[in-house]
């Protein structure tokens, strides 16, 4: 199970869980691709290289290469279904600790040897606990368990077999030295990505963000507006749309100024917010025009809303610089056909926004049906 991390805002941390796993799933792929690649190299250069004083050490390190060779293979295979992969990062962390776990043992086999395939085996080691902190998904966090688990197999093995210490083990402080420079190349990458993803996220935001309101913009509703119609008309179901507009509001910036226009403008987005229902949605549609989505509508239903939004407007008036201004809202209310596109059923409550103008404003007005 991933966890949240602080640095991560909390609305934000969905599309981050999706955005590691799809990056687990990049990773794996080229990691599996490398590790099938030099696993063979590896075997060949145990058989013409290095002179074993028998073969039974080179097939032990088959086997001992198999299991991360299977993980790459099964990897490779699961990489090719079109799902979000949510078995990727699991995966990547065993393929992971497969690769040290794999140098770990062989540096266990041959911990005793007192010729030269100790030192190649370590420097093995070595540079494959580098070269898994490159692929990490979570930093340090991984590494906890990819070096974690072989690093106290390799201890207990030394503490409890009675086998001699090396002559010569200088080398092998090479083998903590390396796990420093892997936690901290972990890290970094980790800290790196999350920036990225963090600028990412709020050059997104701006731009389906409206900046005086902090409601979503016309762009951002489309989008809204674009996935209720789809769904709407796959479970035939109809959804409501609401044009509203503040009244007079011309007067307001003429009497008052630009700056106490905006201050109502963002007032009345908090109203708006506070008023709607969790699924409702609603966005600035342009200078003090606002469209609302209601789903899953009926008429009844959608005029309530809007009977709901005109009544927390009108009441009570908007504390602005300037004083408490009376503000009312006129809406049209148009509830989707079947057959029409979302510019049509749009059309529709602007004109029945234009009717309730006529009559007198600070009222809802259903389009015709």
């Amino acid at each position: 199970m991933m966890r949240k991390h602080a640095s991560i805002p909390a609305e934000w941390w969905a599309d981050f869980l999706l955005n590691q796993y799809s990056r687990s799933r990049r990773l794996g792929y080229l990691l599996s691709g490398v590790v099938l690649v030099l696993l063979p190299v590896f075997t060949i250069l145990d058989a013409t290289l290095v002179s074993y004083s028998n073969g039974e050490l080179i097939w032990k390190h088959i086997l001992l290469r198999l299991p991360a060779a299977i993980l790459a293979i099964t990897f490779l295979l699961l990489h090719r279904k079109k799902d979000p992969g949510f078995w990727a990062y699991p995966l990547l962390l065993t393929l992971n600790l497969s690769i040290v776990g794999m140098m770990a043992a062989m540096f266990v086999l041959h911990y005793s040897d007192q010729g030269g395939h100790l030192l190649y085996i370590t420097q093995g080691l070595t540079l494959a606990i580098i070269a898994v902190a490159t692929a990490t998904v979570y930093g340090f966090r991984d590494l906890v368990l990819i070096y974690g688990l072989p690093l106290m197999a390799v201890i207990a093995f030394i503490v409890f077999s009675g086998s001699p210490f090396p002559d010569n083990p200088i080398h092998l402080i090479f083998i903590p030295a390396a796990m420093g420079i892997g936690v901290v190349i972990a890290t970094m990458l980790y800290q790196e990505h999350q920036r990225t993803f963090i600028a990412s996220q709020q050059l997104e935001h701006s731009a389906l963000t409206d900046a005086l309101t902090g409601l979503p913009n016309r762009r951002s509703m489309q989008t809204h507006l674009q996935a209720e119609w789809s769904r709407a008309k796959r479970d035939e179901q109809c959804f409501a749309v609401l044009m509203a507009d503040l009244d007079r509001f011309k007067a307001v910036n003429d009497q008052y100024g630009h700056e106490v226009g905006d201050e109502v403008l963002t007032l009345l987005a908090t109203r708006f917010t506070t008023t709607l229902r969790g699924g409702d949605r609603v966005a600035r549609w342009g200078g003090e025009e606002f469209l609302l989505l209601i789903p899953s509508a009926t008429a009844e239903s959608a005029m309530a809303v809007a009977e709901k939004v005109r009544r927390a407007v009108a009441e009570p008036k908007f504390a602005t610089s300037a004083g408490n201004l009376a503000v009312t809202l006129s809406l049209g209310v148009a509830l989707h056909r079947q057959t029409e596109s979302i510019d049509e059923v749009i059309s529709r409550a602007d004109k029945a926004l234009y009717r309730a103008k006529l009559e007198g404003r600070n009222c809802a007005v259903l389009a015709d049906r």
